[in-house]
This record gives structure tokens, C-alpha cells and sequence, in this order.
């Protein structure tokens, strides 16, 4: 029988990490290769924090990347 709280945490896991630009192969085998549970949701979290307030270099606007 599965865990509903489980399944609810996963799901949001995954939703999360599309957000991030992650796949879910890419997060299945990032952890197959040995990254912590924890680790994978602080890479999220920082990638969310990047799209949403992206760091440009001082003193430049985002235009210079165009």
C-alpha cells in the first residue's frame, strides 16, 4: 500500500524540480549517482532562486547576454 503523504511529497518534488529546469530522469539519476535527498532539494531551491532573480555582473544589464 502506498503512503498518500508520500505520494503528495513526491509529486511535489517533481513539480518543483520541472520548475527548475530538471527532468525527472535527470533527478532519478542524479540520485542513483549518490546525491542526498537533501542536497537535491537545496539545487532546486537555488535554481528557482536563480530564474526568478538571476545574478548579472555588476554595473551590466541582462541585455548583455542578447
Amino acid at each position: 500500500m502506498q503512503n498518500p503523504k508520500l505520494v503528495t511529497a513526491i509529486g511535489k518534488l517533481t513539480v518543483a524540480g520541472e520548475q527548475a529546469g530538471l527532468s525527472v530522469e535527470h533527478m532519478i539519476q542524479l540520485l542513483n549517482d549518490g546525491l542526498t535527498v537533501e542536497t537535491l532539494l537545496e539545487l532546486i531551491a537555488w535554481r528557482l532562486t536563480e530564474i526568478r532573480n538571476p545574478i548579472t555582473p555588476a554595473g551590466c544589464s541582462a541585455r548583455w547576454i542578447v
